[in-house]
């Protein structure tokens, strides 16, 4: 039997997981991963900044405009950002696509670091850019551009539906399609060897299976993650790599790494 046939197997046959049990192990192994999860949330705040700085520009030069002809109103934020909104929402789309792109690499790498450390396996900060090899950079584009199909779902949406009703589904299909995006990095992180469709269908079936629980406690870690804003905002870096522990240990719990035991040979590459 195949890798994928084995997966597929174990999933169907996946027993109820406990939502307590699942939290509790959670932040048993964040007290493990933390730093490393500080780290790697780092790596990407400072990927992500020339970004936001390109997004952001347009709304600055055009305040900066306002100012110097003396009709900037300081309660018009939003209309500055409704004067540049069509190349904003052309750029926001690019913008959307590299950072799938920039997080898939960095966090499917976390994933495999993450295994190390509850394994009590050696590892290195080197973990979390394995996904960098060429071999793989085709798989982790095609996993990226789902977000970017999501996302261009939403700005067609916008544009044929009425305010209200497209933030609506705009909300749903994100919520939606948040669960399976997440497992699609699971999946890659174990299965590197898999074809893109081969993960892409896994992770659907054991997202559909699952999305409650995995949405729960996206849910209730999110806000756990988030309780580092108190500490000025910066601490967030500290706590919100929380939120990437629930769905690795549904994978450990049903899926297993005994099937996958090519994973270990691939990371003495």
């Amino acid at each position: 039997m195949d890798t994928y046939s084995k997966l597929q197997e174990k999933i169907n046959r996946a027993e109820d997981l406990e939502f307590g049990d699942i939290l509790s192990k959670t932040i048993e192994l964040f007290k493990k991963t933390w730093l490393n999860g500080f780290l790697m949330l780092l790596i990407l705040v400072v990927l992500y900044i020339p970004f936001f700085i390109v997004l952001y520009i347009p709304i600055y030069q055009e305040m900066m405009e306002q100012i110097q002809s003396g009709g900037y109103d300081p309660n018009n934020v939003n209309g500055l950002a409704y004067t540049q909104s069509n190349n904003m929402k052309l750029m926001t789309l690019g913008i959307t696509f590299v950072i799938s792109l920039f997080s898939t690499f960095l966090i499917a790498g976390f994933y495999r670091l993450i295994k190390k450390i509850d394994f009590d396996e050696s590892y290195s900060i080197k973990d979390l850019f394995f996904f960098l090899k060429g071999q793989y950079i085709p798989k982790v584009i095609t996993i990226a551009a789902f977000s970017l199909m999501v996302a261009m779902l939403n700005l067609f949406l916008e544009k044929v539906l009425p305010n209200g009703l497209a933030t609506t589904l705009s909300l749903f299909v994100t919520i939606v399609s948040s669960v399976y995006t997440t497992l699609f990095v699971v999946f890659l992180a174990f299965n590197p060897d898999l074809d893109v469709s081969s993960i892409f269908s896994l992770s659907f079936n054991l997202g559909t299976k699952k999305w409650l629980l995995i949405f729960g406690l996206a849910v209730v870690t999110g806000i756990l993650g988030f309780l580092g804003v108190v500490a000025c905002g910066f601490g967030i870096l500290f706590t919100i790599s929380i939120v990437y522990l629930p769905p690795y240990l549904i994978y450990k719990q049903i899926v297993g790494f005994d099937t996958v035991d090519s994973i270990d040979l691939i990371g003495k590459e």
